[in-house]
């Protein structure tokens, strides 16, 4: 007697229970009816007249089927319900094992194959298209069958199998010529009878088809980015992803895949696991053209999106040796065609063997694929474009220097020639005027003096001008170098030197310490605290105040006087270039401080704004960035 009995029961164990319920009919009849037949019998022969014999036997066998019916009943009833629910069991078995969609399998002691029950029902060693046609062999004699898993060989694995051990999880590959690629798993345990004699190895196997040829499709696409990422050629990605695309499949095919950079170019990039599958310029051209006339769809794919899809039909072969010579019964293509002309183009051509039909998740997988290509043939062109832009960098930016040195020269001899050839004749004008007025006022009418005076005004305020221009012009050509200033240190000095307290009454608050270019920024204060004096000196009590603000990562600052103010709609010209709000004979100056104190702030990385209002005084306000390195304490 066999132990560890499988939990499945075939046709011949069905026959077999009607058989012994047949026989136990019988043995339960005859134990019942015979003694009574008996009695009748001996009945009957102590009276010879036929008509007591026949009566005697009749009602012998009457009785003789009441007392079996009435021994038996009991008995027949209770065969009767174990062999239902051995039934229902049975079927229940069954519908379990049909959703459980794996293979149950036994084999013998030559570990040969001798019954799959496929989704609960069983393999006939006959069927040709049975999913695993493995009876009667054992597994390594079963063509196109590989030993996928890294703990075995077939050697290994044939010693485990001799020393009687148990297996779990074992992967295999099935994938032979024309059929469907199955990836499965089995876990068998061995059969000993009760002597302990080896009797073979009973198990079961689960499918992992799909499972498994995801997880290479998702390894292929993160290599595919791995390859973006590290720049590799567009040539070698496509070369590895149509390869390994042809892995992820489940029928056998080869994959084609063609590409070029840009919509306009001519010619394709070709890329293939078969290098006798080539495409013809001529019919590859028409094709690319009008894929829709020499294609059919695809059973269970419907167009949409940016991807074609489309099977080419047998007439529209690009080669008749594709069917004849190479064997290819199904070819399918997806094109990806650009929206713009500058966008990459691309298509993937499957070419399968053998008669399994498209399948809808090598469908999806060459879909997805050939959408994630372009995204990073996309991003693969840009970075070459970009590379390409790179390389030329470095002579844009000698050209732009030399450009930027010329300039320079340009304004150095700018500079040259007002600091020299136009202060010259401005001092000329300037003391000939002088001269005259000095040797001939007493030869020179009133009028005369006048306009002397005018002129040597006018030499004197061009000269202003031209110091004005020198000091900006030399503003743009010099570097910040930022260190910690004391700022009440510094606005002390300005005070002190314009004399302030002296013209007005300024109030100035504690002040930070701030990083900034010592000899910029006091041209800054030096400037705005001017023009305050300046602009409020013709009122009555003329007052400057100085106001100072910690706003997170940045200071602010605000200069404030009660002078003449301005009108806000010309704001937007105080910062420019002898730009002028005020009349010079009522207030004198060039017109340049406050364009210098702009450009010294935004070379800082602040801002400043203008408030005012005519006959209310204005309001500087200037902002500079906290520096994190400004010494503690001085805050």
């Amino acid at each position: 007697m066999v132990t560890n009995q499988p939990a499945f029961r075939d046709q011949d164990a069905v026959t077999h229970d009607r058989t012994r319920f047949g026989r136990t009919w019988l043995v339960l009849l005859l134990t019942g009816v015979m003694p009574t037949l008996l009695v009748g019998l001996a009945m009957a022969f102590h009276d010879a007249t036929p008509q007591s014999w026949t009566m005697t036997l009749a009602l012998a066998s009457v009785g003789a089927m009441v007392v079996g019916l009435f021994i038996t009943r009991p008995i027949i009833d209770s065969i009767s319900g174990s062999r239902d629910e051995a039934m229902a069991s049975e079927r229940q078995l069954r519908q379990l094992m049909q959703l459980s969609g794996d293979w149950y399998w036994q084999q013998n002691t030559r570990h040969e194959l001798t019954r799959i029950i496929h989704r609960g029902r069983d393999q006939d060693s006959n069927d040709s298209h049975a999913e695993l046609p493995f009876h009667g062999l054992a597994r390594w004699e079963v063509e196109g069958l590989r030993l996928a898993d890294s703990r075995y060989t077939w050697e290994s694995f044939r010693a485990l199998l001799e020393r009687h051990e148990p297996f779990d999880r074992v992967l295999f590959d099935y994938w032979p010529e024309g059929r469907k690629r199955v990836i499965f798993e089995s876990t068998g345990r061995p059969l000993f009878s009760d002597n302990s004699e080896f009797c073979g190895y009973i198990g079961v196997s689960s499918d992992l088809t799909q499972k498994r040829l995801n997880e290479k499709m998702l390894s292929l696409q993160r290599s595919l980015l791995q390859g973006v990422l590290l720049s590799a050629p567009v040539p070698e990605l496509c070369a590895s992803y149509s390869k390994g695309l042809k892995n992820c499949l489940t029928a056998h095919a080869d994959v084609l895949l063609g590409y070029r950079e840009h919509a306009g170019l001519p010619r394709w990039r070709i890329r293939g696991t078969n290098p006798a599958l080539h495409l013809s310029l001529d019919k590859g051209s028409q094709f690319w053209a009008n894929p829709d006339q020499f294609c059919g769809p695809i059973e269970g794919h419907e167009q949409h999106g940016l991807v074609w899809l489309g099977q080419i039909k047998p007439e529209h072969y690009f080669d008749p040796s594709w069917s004849t010579s190479m064997g290819y019964s199904t070819i399918w293509v997806a094109i990806r065609k650009a929206v713009e002309p500058n966008q990459p183009e691309y298509w993937m051509m499957i070419a399968q063997k053998g008669s399994v039909p498209v399948v809808d998740d090598d469908v999806l997988r060459v879909l997805t694929a050939i959408r994630l290509l372009g995204l990073c043939v996309e991003r693969r062109v840009f970075e070459d474009d970009l590379q390409t832009l790179n390389a030329t960098l470095e002579q844009r930016i000698e050209a732009r220097t030399a450009e930027l040195q010329r300039s320079n020269s340009e304004l150095e001899a700018f500079t040259y020639t007002v600091s020299h050839d136009l202060r010259a004749p401005l001092r000329a004008i300037d003391g000939f005027s002088s001269i005259l007025r000095e040797d001939f006022a007493a030869q020179l009418p009133e009028d005369a003096n006048r306009l002397l005076d005018r002129i040597s005004n006018n030499a004197r305020q061009m000269g202003g001008l031209i110091d004005g221009l020198l000091d900006f012009s030399r503003l743009l050509r010099t570097d910040v170098a930022l260190v910690p200033v004391d700022f009440a240190q510094l606005v002390e000095q300005v005070l002190e030197q314009l004399d302030a307290q002296a013209r007005a009454t300024v109030i100035v608050p504690a002040l930070p310490v701030v990083k900034a270019d010592p000899v910029l920024i006091r041209q800054v204060w030096m400037n705005l605290v001017d023009n305050a004096l300046k602009f409020s000196a013709k009122v009555g009590s003329p007052t400057v105040t100085i106001e100072y603000e910690r706003l997170g990562a940045i200071h602010r600052f605000k200069v404030r006087d009660n002078g003449a103010g301005f009108d806000m709609k010309y704001a937007d010209k105080l910062f420019n270039v002898f730009e002028r709000l005020h009349h010079k004979q009522d207030f004198d100056g060039t017109g340049v401080g406050l364009a210098i104190v702009k450009r010294i702030i935004d070379r800082h990385g602040g801002q400043i704004v203008a408030r005012g209002c005519p006959g209310e005084g204005a309001e500087f306000e200037f902002t500079l960035p906290v520096e994190a390195n400004v010494p503690e304490g001085k805050e």
